[in-house]
């Protein structure tokens, strides 16, 4: 199977093509790239690993993208690469949850379990915890970050990008928790996120939307001013902004 994977999710761009029959794979290298640029070089980048690879786009079996949580603009752009070719060349697509993603690109001691970690803000996160067989043991959910310790085993460790996580280390270390710390570039591995497409369900493109987890703050400071709307009429949120 020829898979093509992506994750624009966070500051780096992921991107990998993998054959699970020969083995082959290449991945981007973004050494060089600008933090957050993905919607200048994420086509690009696709396009030059076909051509390193001798693929043609209607060689590819299945699309896998990380669906969220993540930056809201990334995941759009990602959402929306992911269903346009999904779409135009008739190929399976596959939405992989960027806790899961971060999860399973890191391997830990045996025994421990693996909290993937995004900063949302305010002292919120987007969190999960997920055993050794990626097995989910607390759920994806947008937390407080002090009732999400609360609901940890001890054996927990948390793994969240450099410097992303700085203030919450204390909390983490004064309730006997480990954490580690991840450069950007490897806190989702394009080859483990290709993978995840052999396993994973396939996701109808026409209605596959990112999981955001929350609401954007212009979503929230709209609502505010519009307390008669009802939850989940966007097309009038969307309209009048």
């Amino acid at each position: 199977m020829k898979i093509l994977a992506f994750d624009t999710s966070g500051s780096t761009l992921n991107v990998g093509i993998f054959d699970s029959t020969t083995g082959l794979f290449f991945a981007h290298n973004h050494e060089h790239d600008l933090a957050r640029t993905h919607s200048m070089k994420i086509l690009p980048a696709i396009s030059e690993l076909m051509r390193k690879a001798a693929w043609d786009y209607k060689d590819l079996d299945r699309i896998v993208v990380t669906a969220g949580p993540g930056s809201f603009t990334g995941l759009r752009i990602g959402a929306t690469v992911a269903k346009i070719l999904a779409s135009q060349l008739s190929c399976d697509l596959v939405a992989v949850s960027t806790l899961f993603a971060i999860s399973d690109s890191i391997k830990l001691t045996a025994g421990q379990l693996k909290v993937p970690l995004i900063n949302a803000r305010n002292h919120n996160v987007f969190a999960a915890a997920y055993d050794q067989q990626g097995k989910v043991v607390v759920s994806e959910k947008h937390w407080v970050f002090s009732k999400l310790l609360k609901q940890l085993p001890k054996n927990s460790c948390f793994v969240f990008e450099e410097g992303s996580g700085d203030e919450f280390k204390n909390e983490i270390k004064d309730n006997a928790f480990k954490f580690v710390e991840q450069k950007s570039n490897r806190l989702i591995d394009p080859k483990v996120l290709a993978k995840s497409a052999l396993f994973l369900p396939v996701v109808d493109p026409d209605h596959f939307v990112p999981n955001y987890l929350r609401k954007t703050a212009a979503e929230m400071n709209w609502e505010a001013k519009h307390p008669e709307a009802k939850d989940g009429e966007y097309s009038k949120y969307v309209s009048e902004v």
